[in-house]
């Protein structure tokens, strides 16, 4: 499956194996302002152009160089560190381009 795969294409993988399946989206993508516009032309053109480096240490540089300093992660995460918004779900049948992670959730 490609790393930009909709909900159709995650469906149909997983019904399959699977009957009574749920796709969730979680993790909004922020798609306002001309900035974001323009960040995310460059990484689907990157991706095509198989131009995304294969070591993470290169990546975190272009990230730098992209967008600014990245914020580091800490070592433990911490009950109330973050506020918890839960997964929305979403049509299987339907293109979703609202949210940056996909979840599928099956029953055999």
């Amino acid at each position: 499956m490609e790393p930009n795969s909709t909900s159709p294409e995650l469906s149909d993988l997983m019904s399959k194996s699977f009957f009574d399946l749920n796709v969730y989206g979680d993790f909004p993508v922020d798609s306002k302002g001309a900035k974001s516009g323009i960040i995310s032309l460059m990484k689907r053109s990157a991706v095509k152009l198989h131009l995304i480096p294969g070591t993470l240490k290169t990546r975190a540089y272009l990230k730098r160089i992209f967008m600014g300093k990245l914020v580091p992660l800490p070592h433990e995460i911490t009950e109330g560190m973050a506020p918890y918004e839960p997964p929305v779900e979403i049509p299987t049948d339907e293109v979703n381009r609202d949210f940056k992670i996909l979840y599928a959730v099956g029953k055999k």
